[in-house]
């Protein structure tokens, strides 16, 4: 796979002791979006490390097109928008308000393959000091700068991680919608994923 030329980061503050809630909502949402097929896929992660009362989403777009594209398939998929937006609101009294942020692909000689969808851990660096090795860079559109690794285990990730300032973040599959390629890629990561 080839990482994505724009990524949208979201980061959803949860608020304490709404986690069982918020599981609840977010696993119907995700298995309405295979019913009602969503027009985009879309990955959700929580951090081991770090602020661990936020929910992380990702989002990868191919070009400028795709992006408007995908908000039109939104649109024009009117049960699927009725249906999130029923849950966004169920999950309001549940979070705090979303940080967003598009995000431009830096392409680096010495980026490791994009995995996202396919491994289960994600190293996550926002203006690190130094830059991480085998890192995808991402430039977003405040200018902060995005540093993504993926790891199959948990120990990867953490040596990766260890002494720096990064975010390690575990895929969740029931809350996610997945690519056909990452169910193909990755069949035991998403065995028990809605489709």
């Amino acid at each position: 796979m080839t990482p994505p030329t724009i990524l949208l980061i979201a980061r959803e503050p949860l608020l304490p002791g709404a986690e069982a809630e918020y599981d609840r909502i977010e696993t119907e949402t995700a298995g309405l979006a295979a019913t009602l097929r969503c027009p985009h896929p879309y990955l959700a992660l929580k951090p081991l490390s770090g602020a661990k009362n936020e929910i992380w989403w990702l989002n990868g777009f191919d070009s400028p097109r795709q992006v408007d594209w995908v908000g039109e398939a939104y649109t024009a998929n009117e049960a699927w928008s009725a249906a999130l937006k029923k849950n966004q609101e169920r999950k309001a009294p549940l979070t705090g308000k979303p940080i967003e942020q598009l995000a431009d692909l830096e392409p680096r000689a010495d980026s490791e393959p994009w995995r996202a969808g396919l491994a289960r851990y994600v190293v996550f660096a926002v203006n690190p000091m130094e830059h991480l090795s085998g890192s995808h860079v991402f430039k977003g559109r405040d200018g902060a700068r995005h540093e993504i690794l993926m790891a199959n285990t948990r120990a990867d990730a953490e040596r990766v991680a260890r002494g720096k300032d990064v975010v390690v973040l575990e895929a969740v599959p029931r809350w996610s919608f997945p690519a056909k390629e990452w169910i193909d890629g990755s069949p035991e990561l998403w065995k028990a994923a809605p489709r």
